[in-house]
């Protein structure tokens, strides 16, 4: 499969890891809707994709408004039918507490992002759809912390691996009642994205986030009959499994 006039929705696509997504999906022919909370931020990855003479809009979304993540997925084929073919559930949040100090509203804030926010994005995808011929594809960007396990970060290690076991579960109910979806889970450790400011990392511990924005061309680009189903990726130095 190629990427050539397909239409692509990548949440959190404002900055880092879905800003490198979709100026990659541009670049190689996709129409892009650039989603995020910060529409400037969504701008700016619109002026790149430009920039490079590709294809994108700004679309405003908060992930974890049910009623917005419906009224954008139905939207997007309405407006484009079958050629809206791709979903990439990129958005997340981290925000570090030891599980002691956090609070309700933060705890519920990370899993309304990162957990809360693909179920709706996948549930509206797959419906809609459910009325066009075709394979389409969802690629979860969920994180080695899924699989591992730190201090500080309860909320997102939890969230993720909530998010890892709902891919698997997608993945399962896509093949046992033939939906034409296919859906791929990206493990990614630690990124140079602005989401990582706060944990101080080195640069030599983080990579580039067009590494991983790679695997997830990969994963969507496969032939129809070929699944990545998981794949974790880290860098050589990056002891892993921990």
């Amino acid at each position: 499969m190629t990427l050539a006039d397909r239409v692509a929705l990548v949440t959190g696509s404002g900055s880092g890891l879905g800003r490198a997504t979709a100026r990659l999906l541009a670049r190689e022919g996709a129409h892009v809707l650039v989603a995020d909370i910060d529409e400037a931020s969504a701008q700016r990855t619109v002026e790149e994709v430009t920039g490079d003479a590709g294809s994108a809009e700004t679309v405003r979304l908060d992930v974890s408004d049910r009623a917005a993540v419906d009224a954008v997925v139905a939207d997007a084929f309405e407006r484009y039918g079958d050629r809206f073919d791709l979903l990439v559930n990129n958005a997340g949040t981290d925000r570090g507490s030891d599980v002691v100090d956090i609070e309700d509203e933060q705890w519920h804030g990370v899993f309304g992002v990162n957990l809360h926010g693909p179920m709706y994005l996948s549930r509206a995808f797959v419906r809609g759809r459910l009325g066009y011929p075709g394979l389409a594809d969802i690629a979860c960007v969920v994180s080695i912390s899924a699989l591992t396990v730190g201090a500080g970060a309860g909320a997102y290690n939890s969230s993720k691996a909530a998010l890892l076991k709902f891919t698997e579960v997608l993945q399962t109910e896509a093949r046992e009642r033939s939906w034409p979806v296919r859906v791929s889970a990206i493990n990614p450790a630690a990124m140079a994205t602005p989401m990582m400011d706060q944990w101080g990392l080195p640069p030599e511990r983080m990579m580039d986030p067009e590494i991983v924005a790679g695997l997830i061309r990969t994963a969507v680009t496969l032939p129809p009959e070929a699944v990545l189903q998981s794949a974790v990726i880290t860098l050589r130095n990056e002891t892993y499994p921990r």
